[in-house]
C-alpha cells in the first residue's frame, strides 16, 4: 500500500480509527511514562519514546492532534518524571518546558504535514469528479451516482439518464470565441438544475455535453421534465449582453433498475442523442434497434476502404433517353457494393452514411474516374454515350473539387460533353458563391450540370439563373405518383414549365409505367429515367441492352 492509498484508506475509515485512537494514545502516554520512570527517569534516552505517540497523534488528528498530544507528552514527562528516580532530584522548569515545546513543534509539524496531504487527496478527488471551469460535477460522478442507484430499491419508479448536446459550437466559438462555450453550458446547468430542483443531478459530462440523471420518479413526470427541458434549450442565451441561439439535442434512457454497467446506460442515451442528431429530432428515447444501426453504420464505414482496395466496389449504369424521340440520351452511373460476407449492399445504405463522413470524396472520386474509363472503352467500341455522376455537397465544398475532375478528364482524354455532374439542391445552397465558381469552371469545359432530386430540397429561385445548370431532374417521388395524383401532376407541370422557361431541361426519374411515360410526354418532359425503361445494369449487361434497343419506335412521343 503506497502513501495515496493510505490515507485513502484512513479517509474512509477516519472516524472509526480515531475513536479507536483516543484510548490507545492515553495507553501508549500512559505506558512511555512507566517505561522512562521504570528505567531510571528522564536523564536516560527513554524519553524519546514520546515521540512515537505525538507523530501518530499528529497523522491521524492532524495539526489539533498533534498540539494536544505534544503538550500531555510534556507535561508527563516534565513535572510529574525526576530527572534520577533514585536520588529524587526534579527537573528545572526551563528544561522541561523547553521539552515541551519541542514536542508541541514536532506534533504540530507533523499534523500539519497530514493535514495538507488529506486536503491535497480531497482536491484530487473534487478534480477527479467535477470540471473545474463550471464545478459540475463530471461524468466520473455520474457513472459513480450510477452505480449508488443499484442500493435503490424502489422498482416500481423509473430512472432516466439524458444526454444533452450543444450543436453549433463551431459557429458559435468562430464568432464569439471559446469563452462562450463555458458560458452556455453554465447557464444551461442553471437552467436544468431551476427546472429538475431536486430530482435530478445535472453533470458536465464532455466539453459540449450535459448529463441530466432523473431518479426514482413515474414515467409520466419524466415526460413532463423532459418537455421541460427541450422547451428550455430552445430559449435563447445571453453573452455579453448579447442573446443568442444554441441548437441543442437531447438523449435519453430509461430505466427501473441498474443491473449492468453503468457506463452502458451512458452509450445508451448517447445513441439516441446520435440518433436525434441525424434525425434533427429535439428529443430521442434510446431503443435497441438506435444501437443496432449504430453499429451497422460504424460497421459499413470501417469497411468501406478495403471494399475501394478490393475492387468490391462497381458501377451500373441506368439509360436515360428522349421521350420525344426514343432516342439514349446518355447513362446515369450508379454505385453497387458487392461484399464478401454481407452480399450486395444497396447504396441507400452505404451512400448517405459515407456522405456525413470524409470518405464521400474518396468514393465519388472513385466513380469519376470509373465513368472515365467506361467512357474511354465505350469510345474504342463506337459508343458515344455521356455518363452522369452524383456529386455530394462535401465534394463540391471540397477544396479543388473542379480541378480534380479538369484532370481526370484531361488524363483520359476525354471530352467535358461526355460527363454529366448531378448536384442536389442542398449542396448548392451550402456556400452558394463559391458554388456558382465551381460549377461555372466546370460548365465552361463543356461538363452538364444538372440539379438531382428537384423539388424535395430548398433551392432559392433567386440564384438558380445564375447557376450554369442545363438540367432539372424531377424526383421520382412526385414521378411515380403519375398519372394518379393531382398534386404530383401540378409539381411536374410546374417544374417542367419553369425549366424552359429558364432554357433548361427536364429529365424525370422513377418512370414505372408506360401511363406516366404518357402524362411526361403531354406535360413536355424532355428526357425520361426509370424500370420501365431499364434497370441499372453492368456495363457488359448494357452494350447488349443498347444493341437489341429499338427505343425510337417504341417510346418516341412525336
Amino acid at each position: 500500500m503506497n502513501t495515496i492509498q493510505l490515507f485513502e484508506w484512513l479517509s474512509v475509515y477516519i472516524r472509526a480509527i480515531r475513536i479507536a485512537m483516543i484510548p490507545l494514545l492515553a495507553i501508549l502516554i500512559a505506558g512511555i511514562y512507566v517505561l522512562v520512570y521504570a528505567t531510571g527517569g528522564i536523564k536516560f534516552v527513554y524519553s524519546h519514546s514520546m515521540y512515537l505517540a505525538i507523530l501518530l497523534a499528529g497523522f491521524v488528528f492532524g495539526v489539533r492532534g498533534g498540539l494536544i498530544v505534544g503538550l500531555l507528552g510534556g507535561i508527563t514527562l516534565g513535572p510529574l518524571m525526576p530527572i534520577d528516580v533514585s536520588t529524587g532530584e526534579q527537573q528545572n522548569a526551563i528544561n522541561w518546558l523547553y521539552r515541551t515545546g519541542f514536542f508541541i513543534l514536532i506534533g504540530t509539524a507533523c499534523g500539519g504535514a497530514s493535514d495538507s496531504v488529506r486536503s491535497y487527496l480531497r482536491h484530487l478527488k473534487w478534480i477527479a469528479r467535477h470540471d473545474p471551469v463550471t464545478r459540475l460535477p463530471n461524468r466520473h460522478a455520474l457513472l459513480k451516482a450510477l452505480y449508488d442507484i443499484q442500493k435503490i430499491k424502489s422498482p416500481s419508479h423509473l430512472h432516466a439518464l439524458v444526454v444533452v448536446s450543444l450543436q453549433n459550437t463551431t459557429e458559435l466559438k468562430s464568432a464569439f470565441g471559446f469563452d462562450i462555450t463555458e458560458a452556455v453550458i453554465q447557464q444551461s446547468a442553471d437552467r436544468y438544475q431551476g427546472i429538475l430542483q431536486d430530482k435530478a443531478g445535472v453533470y458536465r459530462i464532455d466539453p459540449e455535453q450535459l448529463g441530466i440523471l432523473i431518479e426514482s420518479r413515474d414515467a409520466q413526470v419524466i415526460d413532463i421534465l423532459l418537455a421541460a427541458l427541450v422547451k428550455s434549450a430552445q430559449q435563447p442565451y445571453q453573452f455579453n449582453a448579447i442573446p443568442i441561439h444554441v441548437d441543442s439535442r437531447l438523449g435519453y434512457v430509461t430505466f427501473s433498475k441498474v443491473i449492468q454497467a453503468p457506463e452502458l446506460y451512458l452509450q445508451r442515451a448517447e445513441s439516441a442523442l446520435t440518433s436525434a442528431n441525424e434525425k434533427a429530432q429535439d428529443c430521442v428515447a434510446y431503443s435497441p434497434e438506435i444501437s443496432n444501426f449504430a453499429k451497422e453504420n460504424l460497421s459499413i464505414l470501417g469497411n468501406l476502404m478495403s471494399a475501394l482496395e478490393e475492387g468490391q466496389l462497381s458501377m451500373h449504369y441506368q439509360p436515360k433517353i428522349s421521350i420525344k424521340t426514343g432516342e439514349i440520351h446518355g447513362v446515369e452511373a450508379l454505385m453497387r457494393w458487392n461484399h464478401p460476407e454481407r452480399g450486395n449492399i444497396p447504396p441507400g445504405i452505404f451512400i448517405p452514411r459515407a456522405e456525413q463522413s470524409t470518405l464521400i470524396n474518396l468514393i465519388t472520386e472513385f466513380a469519376l474516374e470509373q465513368a472515365m474509363k467506361q467512357i474511354v472503352e465505350w469510345r474504342e467500341n463506337d459508343i458515344h454515350l455521356a455518363i452522369a455522376v452524383n456529386i455530394s455537397p462535401r465534394n463540391l465544398l471540397q477544396p479543388g473539387f473542379s480541378d480534380l475532375v479538369l484532370q481526370l478528364l484531361q488524363r483520359y482524354d476525354v471530352s467535358g460533353q461526355f460527363l454529366e455532374l448531378e448536384v442536389t439542391e442542398g449542396a448548392l445552397m451550402t456556400d452558394i458563391a463559391h458554388s456558382i465558381s465551381e460549377l461555372s469552371r466546370l460548365a465552361n469545359a463543356k461538363i452538364t450540370i444538372s440539379i438531382d432530386d428537384f423539388g424535395t430540397g430548398y433551392s432559392s429561385l433567386q440564384y438558380l439563373h445564375q447557376l450554369p445548370i442545363s438540367l432539372i431532374k424531377i424526383d421520382q417521388s412526385f414521378v411515380r405518383r403519375l398519372p394518379d395524383d393531382k398534386g404530383a401532376i401540378h409539381i411536374v407541370e410546374a417544374a417542367v414549365t419553369l425549366a424552359h422557361k429558364m432554357g433548361m431541361r427536364t429529365i424525370a426519374e422513377g418512370v414505372e409505367n408506360q401511363r406516366a411515360y404518357t402524362l411526361l410526354a403531354d406535360l413536355g418532359c424532355d428526357i425520361a429515367q426509370g424500370f420501365m425503361i431499364s434497370r441499372p445494369l453492368p456495363a457488359a449487361e448494357l452494350e447488349k441492352w443498347l444493341a437489341q434497343y429499338k427505343g425510337s419506335a417504341v417510346y418516341a412521343q412525336v
